[in-house]
């Protein structure tokens, strides 16, 4: 059994297993339950949602984490919610490591960019940045003050540095490299021609990519590098989205709980629609492998007082939609 710890909205991310005949038995489960629970099936938790937790949640989860994994066999957690960095920490480290040419900066910092142009997005949620790119320093300014009179908080707004370019021809390239627990793997590759490329229509790519994406996902390119980065962001679970400039990596944000989709088989091209059948089956052999064969009865739930004042006064708990 593989449980996935994350907000309700998050249920369908894993929709996709449904292709698999052989798929891991899951179940999708709330921070609010784990936090009421009073029994813990055996089964490998895997959390996720951690970079938009209070940091008392997190310490709770992280208190239940490390309960988790000290239950022997048949139990394990995936993604320590007191370790695993945010998207800003994660620039920042792979910045300070040499890994990547670019920093993030925090909007209410008074940031001064080492390198232009940048651009401004959220750090609590995964959307588009909201705006464009930004050249110069007073541009800079003047673009945080505009979002902080329109009602965005400058503690979750970051300032990223720009660093992409055109992987071939006209068309800029998402690739994808995915850790579960002590794998690690590449994925299908997403193009678009415009440099933020968030999603891609599936036969949206340039000539002869296909055969190209097929000997790299097969010699299971830049592992080295994605390994290094996920052990650096201290993620056991996720995937890494990155791009070649300079023909080396550069790496953007990890994503905690990233969508098991089916809709690379809606591909035209034969050669494309084997890499994404080969890649979806990477993915599921590796989620195969979290699961034990062990009969482990659950466990008890931690004793906390916070534990308890969460379950005996709902009246002080935070946002309930948040779980």
């Amino acid at each position: 059994m593989i449980i996935f710890i994350g907000p309700n909205r998050q249920r369908g991310n894993v929709l996709g297993f449904k292709a698999f005949q052989d798929a891991p038995a899951t179940k999708h489960k709330t921070y609010n339950w784990l936090f009421r629970t009073h029994r813990l099936p055996p089964a490998t938790y895997i959390f996720t949602f951690i970079d938009r937790l209070h940091p008392r949640e997190r310490q709770l989860a992280a208190k239940i984490y490390r309960h988790i994994n000290a239950a022997g066999t048949g139990f394990k957690a995936l993604n320590d919610p007191a370790k695993a960095k945010n998207r800003l920490g994660i620039l920042r480290a792979l910045h300070g490591a040499g890994i990547n040419d670019f920093n993030g900066y925090r909007a209410d910092e008074a940031p001064q960019p080492a390198k232009f142009p940048v651009f401004l997005r959220n750090l609590s949620v995964s959307l588009p940045p909201v705006t464009d790119l930004i050249y110069s320093q007073s541009e800079l300014e003047i673009a945080i003050e505009k979002l902080a009179q329109t009602g965005e908080p400058l503690d979750d707004l970051i300032v990223i540095e720009y660093r992409a370019e055109p992987y071939m021809e006209d068309y800029f390239v998402k690739l994808s490299a995915y850790r579960i627990d002590d794998r690690y793997m590449l994925d299908l590759f997403l193009y678009d021609q415009k440099w933020y490329v968030k999603y891609g229509e599936v036969d949206t790519m340039p000539p002869n990519s296909a055969e190209i994406e097929a000997k790299l996902l097969r010699e299971n390119k830049w592992m080295d590098e994605a390994k290094t980065v996920f052990d650096l962001a201290q993620i056991e679970y996720g995937r890494v989205d990155f791009s070649l400039v300079d023909s080396r990596p550069q790496f953007y944000e990890i994503n905690f709980h990233p969508q098991f989709t089916m809709s690379e088989y809606e591909s035209k091209c034969p050669v494309r629609l084997e890499n994404a059948k080969f890649a979806a089956r990477r993915r599921m052999d590796a989620m195969k492998a979290l699961v034990s064969k062990s009969s482990a009865q659950p466990i008890a739930n931690i004793v906390d007082s916070e534990i308890t004042a969460f379950r005996l006064r709902p009246w002080r708990n935070f946002a309930p939609q948040r779980y």
